[in-house]
């Protein structure tokens, strides 16, 4: 067995050969100067800001590919509806604008009205029966009942004298008919011959505002309203001579309205219309009947 101290190999210098060199050799080459030189590594920062952009560039270039023409661009002005024009042919018709390709470009004119409600309720019975001879045609109302009070009083007296409305529009948005207010709401309750005008405020406040009698209503001829008269007399179907017989003391005028033809009006001396109604024409004033004895119309006194 051989010493555990003993080298294992013979003894050799490590340094042989190395005994001659002065320091001043020149040093070997660690590398082959043939090869190219190393490309140094990327920045990780630098690296991560490419691949950002790279992910831009691609989501604009699906979002351009997916996305509906008709999406305005964000930041564009302009959309695929040309702005409307005021082109209009004599029948108040638009006329598709020319400039927009397979478009029509319409404007609609708005007004002001008010939009009358789907339900309503018929005025309930006010009082005890007026005698029909107390309920007399006058400028400011009809017997007791006068223009401008509450609808509801004024026509639930009419319902307690003359009976259940032969007819009752209930709240409507006005076209100006009956002389009440146009665009508005109003209300016509009738009892054969004789119309109750009802104006109705914004705020909904229902007002007595006029009354027609007339005999071309439905039922009028056989209606107890239809014996009602003015203060001074005048009845439905006197002729016009007796018009201006019961008032000698008034101005009394036939002329033409442009929706009921011939109509007469009665005028006080400063001018004021008091009372006014249709005439059938006969030609003869001693024959033209009285058709129709209206108040002045609602519009005059309570539109705003």
């Amino acid at each position: 067995m051989s010493d555990r101290n003993e080298p294992p190999f013979p003894e050799y210098d490590p340094y042989e050969g190395l005994t001659d060199l002065t320091g001043k050799e020149p040093l070997p080459l660690l590398e082959d100067p043939t090869l190219p030189p190393a490309t140094p590594p990327r920045s990780p920062l630098l690296t991560g800001l490419i691949l950002g952009l790279l992910l831009v560039v691609l989501s604009i270039a699906v979002f351009n590919l997916t996305r509906d023409d008709t999406t305005p661009v964000a930041g564009s002005e302009t959309g695929t509806t040309a702005p409307a024009t005021d082109d209009t042919v004599g029948d108040g018709t638009e006329t598709p604008d020319d400039t927009t390709a397979g478009e029509t470009t319409t404007t609609t004119a708005t007004t002001t009205t008010t939009e009358a409600p789907a339900q309503f309720d018929p005025y309930p019975v006010v009082g005890d029966p007026i005698p029909h001879s107390d309920l007399t045609l006058q400028t400011n109302g009809i017997g007791p009942l006068s223009l401008g009070s509450p609808a509801a009083d004024a026509v639930g007296q009419l319902t307690a004298s003359f009976g259940e409305a032969t007819s009752d529009t209930g709240p409507m948005t006005s076209d100006g008919s009956f002389g009440a207010c146009k665009d508005s709401l109003a209300r016509v309750v009738k009892f054969g011959a004789l119309a109750a005008i009802v104006v109705i405020d914004p705020d909904g406040t229902e007002i007595f505002g006029g009354y027609r009698l007339d005999l071309t209503y439905d039922g009028a001829a056989s209606s107890p309203a239809a014996e009602l008269e003015t203060l001074s007399g005048l009845k439905l179907g006197y002729s016009v001579t007796q018009l201006r017989d019961i008032y000698a003391a008034f101005d009394v005028e036939l002329v033409t309205d442009p929706d009921l033809g011939r109509i007469f009006e009665l005028r006080g001396g400063s001018g004021t219309l008091l009372l006014w109604g249709p005439v059938l024409d006969s030609g003869n004033e001693g024959t033209d009947q009285i058709m129709g004895i209206y108040s002045v119309d609602a519009s005059v006194n309570f539109c705003l």
